[in-house]
């Protein structure tokens, strides 16, 4: 199976993306200033789409090839950095303003070591962002999931909207974070959640 490579082009639906995403990263972080760690970045597709916006872009995924591949197309002054590492074993001691999932939640395996990482190398001040597919994406990188290829697969489909929707109850039962959006944008058929660290409640004296 050969690996699914995002477009990186300035086409209508990334310029729609980067629009979308900047508003709503920017409605929370003044993101000059801002360091941000995108999880699971694929071939690099928001790297080259958003790293410019940012203080400085980290990303990790826990495929090697991927891995090569996007620091191959960083451009030379960008300050963007790639390393190997999963939701579940982030391999940075730093905290960042901002976690960024890029479709890549529902990939997890283990929700509650995902989150556990997460509440470690976030900012107290900082947010989660997470950007996933449901099941009106049409557009699927993968043949597999697409009715109109010849490589669908029924069993693949149905294995990933089970996925979608584990995914889904984890952010919404999780008790570590506090969910600040939820929405569906049918522009690009994918639904975006926002959430901080909740507030630690002081104990009254007795």
């Amino acid at each position: 199976m050969e690996k699914v490579l995002f477009s990186t082009e300035l086409n209508e639906r990334n310029l729609y993306r980067i629009d979308y995403l900047t508003n709503k990263f920017s409605k929370y972080k003044d993101l000059s200033d801002s360091n941000i760690l995108e999880i699971g970045i694929g071939n690099g597709r928001f790297g080259l789409l958003l790293g410019d916006k940012f203080k400085q872009y980290f990303g990790i995924d826990v495929d090697e090839d991927y891995i090569k591949l996007a620091k191959e197309n960083i451009p030379e002054s960008a300050k963007i950095f790639y390393k190997i590492g999963d939701a579940e074993k982030i391999p940075f001691r730093r905290r960042f303003d901002i976690l960024f999932y890029s479709q890549s939640w529902h990939f997890i395996n283990n929700f509650s070591k995902a989150i556990k990482q997460a509440n470690r190398v976030l900012k107290d001040s900082g947010i989660i962002a997470i950007l996933e597919p449901t099941d009106k994406s049409g557009g699927w990188g993968d043949p597999r999931l697409r009715k109109d290829s010849p490589e669908f697969s029924e069993a693949s489909y149905q294995r990933k909207l089970q996925d979608l929707k584990k995914g889904r109850n984890a952010i919404l039962n999780q008790k570590t974070f506090e969910v600040l959006e939820d929405e569906f944008d049918s522009n690009v058929n994918s639904r975006f959640y926002i959430l901080k660290k909740k507030q630690k409640t002081l104990k009254s004296p007795d």
